[in-house]
């Protein structure tokens, strides 16, 4: 019976150690940058650029207010960060 009371405190100590990404948007453009550079994005003009970096910053709040909501998932910038909602259907073949 100890052994299950440590294994649980154990379980909650660490779920409550875990820190959940934020981003602050007005580092939007930065992490933007490094975005680009991780990932070896490379855009066709400015406007699709513009276009694209409109879709990270969508994810970049979606990722916040989610991880705010602490709901077990923890969520954070992926590959898929900059894709458009019509990309992102494409891609899953349906509406996110």
């Amino acid at each position: 019976m100890r052994f299950i009371i440590c294994i649980l405190l154990f379980v909650v100590a660490t779920m409550a150690s875990i820190s959940y990404p934020y981003y602050d948007l007005n580092d939007a453009p930065a992490l933007f940058e490094k975005f680009i550079i991780e990932h070896n994005r490379h855009y066709k003009n400015r406007y699709d650029k513009l276009i694209h970096y409109k879709a990270f910053v969508k994810s970049l709040i979606d990722i916040n207010q989610n991880n705010a909501a602490q709901s077990g998932a923890m969520f954070d910038i992926n590959e898929f960060a900059d894709y458009t909602p019509e990309e992102t259907e494409n891609l899953f073949g349906f509406k996110l």
